[in-house]
C-alpha cells in the first residue's frame, strides 16, 4: 500500500499512489511473472502459484489476481496457516528489472509465523 514503510532489514521507503499504479500497470507476466512462494525463499523453491494480474486502487493499494494455485497451499491459506503476505520487488534500477525506473513484483510471499513489515493488511485468501 501506498506510503512510508520500513524494510526488515530496516531500510525506509516511500510508495506513492502514483508508484503503486506504475507497479501495477507495468507488470508483464509474459516478461517476467511473480510466482507465489512460502516465506521469501533465498533459493529456488517450487512455486505455489502465479501473479496473473495486478491492479491499484484510487488510494494506492495494490492488489493481485493469482492463477495455478496449488490446492493444498490454497487449503493451507484457507485453514489460516498462511494469513499474510509479503511482497518482494525488483528496485528501479535493478538490472533483472523489466521495467527499469519504476519497481516490479518479483514475488509474493506468502508468510506463516512471520510478520509481514508493512503492518495492517487484511488478511486474505483465494475464492
Amino acid at each position: 500500500k501506498a506510503g512510508s514503510h520500513i524494510s526488515d532489514g530496516g531500510q525506509q521507503y516511500y510508495y506513492s499512489p502514483r508508484d503503486i499504479a506504475d507497479i501495477a500497470n507495468g507488470y508483464r507476466p509474459s516478461i517476467r511473472e511473480a510466482p507465489l512462494v512460502e516465506g521469501h525463499p533465498a533459493t529456488d523453491e517450487p512455486s505455489k502459484g502465479w501473479v496473473e494480474r495486478l491492479e491499484a486502487t484510487p488510494d494506492g493499494r495494490l492488489l493481485m489476481k493469482a492463477k495455478q494455485v496449488d490446492p493444498a497451499f490454497a487449503d493451507g491459506v484457507k485453514a489460516g496457516r498462511f494469513k499474510k503476505r509479503s511482497a518482494s520487488f525488483y528496485p528501479p534500477d535493478h538490472p533483472n528489472n523489466p521495467n527499469p525506473g519504476k519497481w516490479y513484483l518479483r514475488h509474493v510471499g506468502w508468510l506463516g509465523a512471520q510478520q509481514p513489515a508493512i503492518s495492517g493488511l487484511r488478511d486474505v485468501g483465494f475464492a
